[in-house]
């Protein structure tokens, strides 16, 4: 039986044609959540009012629970931490929970439950290292990684315990894994001052935090960069844009990486694109 869960893209998250079909091959069922908005995550950061840090991310929860689902998940951290830091807002003083009631019956996205752990945002990496879905991971991957050397970046991800357990599965796979877990700046690089086309603050500082994320797989022979956030992705690979080096590791994220596992067209490119040792890329047996 598939895992049935609700999925929310986000406005940065990859919208791989393959998504479904990865889903599938991991044994989940994942709806979409309809008519979704941002989670109001970059315009807080630099107007942190009520409708930007509360009403916008609580808007897709609501939508997500009048479907009958209590949990969102998505694959970008600054989202799943959005939407639960509006929760503990309005579990925090009865007048925040009331404006928020008033602000999103508009929306007819009322919240049903709202009490701690009642509902909230879940990020793609838990389900994914639950138990039944590794499984799905390991009997439908349709590739080996050995050989592979891996820089897997974890960002603002925090749980070290579901960490090990990706990184025990890539291991599995014949990879070797090293962390990064250093933040990407996260929602502040989406909603500031163009620079060559790309909205970053300062140019200077951020070419020079992408370039250590270069050197941190150079110095551990890495091949490329798993980032396990679709924020993070993004933000590194706008990095890499500004940047003036002239070889840059491969970023990949997560979802499409497991694609890339599968065999599926599209998924990957960039890595095969890259790759140099045939034996690399196996296929398992």
């Amino acid at each position: 039986m598939n895992k049935k869960i609700a999925y929310y893209p986000g406005c940065i998250e990859s919208r791989n044609k393959n998504l479904q079909d990865i889903f599938k091959q991991l044994g989940i069922e994942a709806g979409l959540i309809s008519e979704w908005n941002c989670c109001g995550a970059p315009p807080s950061h630099y107007k942190p009012s009520f409708f930007n840090k509360v009403v916008m991310p609580l808007r897709n929860l609501g939508i997500s629970q009048q479907k009958g689902d209590n949990f969102l998940y998505s694959g970008c951290q600054v989202c799943v931490k959005q939407v639960n830091d509006a929760l503990k807002i309005i579990n925090s003083d009865s007048m925040f929970e009331n404006q928020a009631e008033y602000s999103l019956k508009p929306f007819n996205a009322n919240l049903k439950k709202i009490t701690n752990g009642s509902t909230g945002a879940v990020h793609l990496i838990d389900i994914i290292t639950s138990p039944d879905i590794s499984k799905n991971l390991s009997n439908n991957a349709a590739r080996n990684l050995k050989g592979h050397s891996i820089l897997l970046y974890t960002g603002c991800y925090s749980d070290s315990q579901k960490i090990n357990i990706l990184t025990n599965i890539l291991n599995s796979f014949g990879a070797s894994v090293n962390l990064y877990e250093e933040c990407c700046g996260g929602e502040k690089l989406q909603n500031t001052t163009p620079v060559q086309s790309k909205r970053v603050e300062n140019a200077n500082d951020i070419d020079a935090f992408f370039k250590l994320i270069n050197q941190k797989a150079d110095e551990t022979n890495s091949d490329y960069i798993v980032a396990v956030c679709s924020m993070c992705e993004k933000n590194i690979k706008e990095g890499i844009d500004l940047s003036d080096l002239d070889v840059f590791a491969p970023i990949i994220g997560l979802i499409e990486f497991i694609g890339f596992l599968f065999g599926m067209d599209g998924c990957g490119d960039l890595i095969i694109k890259g790759e140099t040792k045939e034996s690399n890329f196996a296929q398992i047996t």
